[in-house]
């Protein structure tokens, strides 16, 4: 039997829109790990406080989960891992030949937060207001999963939906970066908007207003991976609500997202739902990959 993978969930301190009495970012933390244990390929742990962490600590796992924004509100600055967490974190990926996943808002990267303009290397992205980042009007959102495929989206639907997510649209791409999952990103959807933008988020909008939004009117990148030295980086900012978690897409491609980023290489297929399996509860695999 093959050894698990080990991947430890960097977590703690997450915006109010992540932390508040309806929504925690504790239960991201247990639908992650519950989703990734039940295919049975993967061991996670979580801490709240990874400030401080060394390579003694992190070089023990083989992927590192980001689900981290370092401050309290949207307009908020927000406070980085730390100069020491920080080359660990670079050293586990570039020079170890590991794995990092950004989940969702963590892969949001302002110059005056502290965090090394490395990171924005080791994504192959960009997130940040100035450069465009900004959520789309909220409602159902159509994905496209990106041809050629990678074998992260082997199977996986052409277009699905997600409905109720926080779908963050403007990313500044870098050479390399390959793109899995898109959404077209509609100006005609603001102009319909009751609101936009809401006002807990901050967004630039040009002076020649909304239709000149970087990446209006064209396909944005949602999910991407990218190789930084002799380890990967894969980033996905969709997983805003349970939602998102219960489609089948996501269940099939998150997992392999995290295994291709801690080993370079991708077996799951995905929960095989057919017979006496039909019934079994979310997220489908239970142990089985």
């Amino acid at each position: 039997m093959t050894s698990p993978l080990n991947v430890l969930i960097l977590s703690g301190h997450m915006t109010s829109e992540h932390d508040n009495e309806f929504r925690s970012f504790r239960q991201h933390n247990q639908w992650l790990t519950t989703l990734l244990e039940d295919t049975g390929r993967f061991k996670v742990r979580v801490t709240e406080d990874p400030r401080g962490l060394t390579s003694e600590i992190i070089g023990k796992y083989d992927a590192l989960l980001i689900v981290f924004e370092g401050r309290d509100g949207y307009h908020d600055q927000g406070t980085g891992f730390g100069p020491e967490t920080d080359a660990a974190i670079l050293k586990f990926v570039h020079d170890d030949g590991k794995g990092i996943v950004w989940f969702h808002g963590s892969a949001v990267q302002e110059d005056d937060w502290g965090y090394p303009e490395e990171y924005n290397v080791m994504r192959g992205s960009k997130l940040s207001v100035p450069t465009g980042i900004r959520p789309r009007p909220w409602g159902e959102a159509q994905l496209r999963t990106t041809e050629p495929r990678h074998a992260i989206t082997d199977g996986i639907n052409d277009t699905w939906t997600v409905t109720g997510d926080d779908i963050l649209v403007g990313v500044e791409l870098y050479e390399g970066a390959q793109v899995l999952l898109t959404t077209f990103d509609d100006l005609e959807s603001y102009e319909k908007a009751p609101m936009w933008p809401m006002p807990h988020y901050p967004v630039a909008i040009p002076p020649e207003g909304i239709a000149a939004l970087p990446g209006i009117n064209t396909e944005q990148p949602l999910a991407w991976i990218n190789e930084y030295g002799t380890g990967r980086s894969f980033t996905i900012t969709i997983g805003h609500d349970i939602d998102t978690f219960r489609r089948i897409e996501f269940i099939r491609m998150f997992p392999r997202g995290v295994e291709w980023a801690a080993t370079g290489e991708v077996t799951l297929t995905g929960p095989d739902r057919r017979g006496d399996r039909r019934i079994n509860p979310w997220p489908y695999y239970n142990g089985e990959g």
